[in-house]
């Protein structure tokens, strides 16, 4: 048992020690440039948005990442929208962003992770009957996923992605904009 754990480490030592350059780039690895399409569901605060609160969303973005670099950047467009109905009356909620920070995928692989974080402006708009307003605000978001290379240029994936700081006031009332979002993405690298 012992002589089985001192292989290990040795194993592990020998593979910190090994050089770790940036090998020459791969075309068969991927592109530098990326645009993803996403489509999932953005869970708003339910005690601003209520009935409306879960939204589905659709976005596009745009990235770039240079092979062996520290980071990227991004930018994109996503929006959200649903209604219900409460005591007769229509309701109506909807969401448009435009956003762009870093990012960072990790590896070379089939699977590649991501995270990304950045600055977005945000409108919302909300209508109850002939009633509506909107307002708009800077906010923060943070997001992470992964994403999963079925060829050099097409990909499929998962996004986490949350967004804060959105406050705003509509027909009167303080409310926030802040949401957590899921989107199932594809895309493809040129």
């Amino acid at each position: 048992m012992k002589l089985t754990h001192c292989l290990a480490l040795s194993s592990l030592a020998a593979c910190a020690a090994v050089s770790q350059d940036i090998p020459p780039r791969d075309p068969s690895l991927g592109r530098d440039n990326h645009i993803s399409i996403y489509l999932g569901q953005r869970n708003l605060d339910e005690d601003d948005w209520e009935p409306v609160e879960e939204q589905p969303m659709f976005g596009i973005e745009y990235a770039h990442e240079t092979y062996g670099s520290a980071v990227g950047f991004e930018v994109g467009i996503m929006g959200s929208k649903d209604d219900d109905e409460v005591g007769g009356v229509d309701v109506e909620g909807r969401t448009g962003e435009l956003y762009g920070g870093i990012r960072k995928t990790f590896g070379e692989d089939v699977v590649r992770p991501c995270l990304g974080a950045g600055l977005s402006v945000i409108k919302a708009k909300a209508e109850v009957g002939s009633q509506d307003d909107d307002d708009s605000a800077a906010a923060v978001y943070a997001h992470g996923g992964i994403s999963f290379f079925l060829s050099e240029s097409f990909f499929i994936g998962l996004d986490l992605r949350i967004l804060f700081s959105g406050d705003l006031e509509i027909a009167g009332s303080d409310v926030d904009a802040d949401y957590g979002q899921l989107a199932f993405l594809m895309g493809f690298g040129f």
